[in-house]
């Protein structure tokens, strides 16, 4: 779980660099750098709402385990038609 905290952390200064470069952007009238950094940050935001989701479902496997139920964490595949 570390290494989702790890994750964690570099996408929220990700996020915090890309909110400051759109401001920055925005000031110099760079509207169209500024959109493309928007979104890039709408991408880092849904990458970090899927961390916060693998997070939590680790920790309740966690919980789980404790209890003694025996649970294993699995990938969600995506079927795309």
């Amino acid at each position: 779980m570390i290494e989702i905290d790890d994750e964690i952390k570099r996408q929220q200064a990700c996020i915090d660099d890309l909110m400051a470069e759109i401001k920055i952007h925005v000031q110099k009238g760079q509207i169209n750098i500024a959109m493309q950094r928007d979104k890039d940050l709408h991408n880092s935001l849904k990458q970090l709402e899927t961390l916060h989701e693998r997070k939590r479902l680790w920790i309740t496997a966690e919980v789980l385990k404790k209890r003694g139920i025996l649970v294993q964490v699995v990938k969600k595949g995506v079927e795309m038609a």
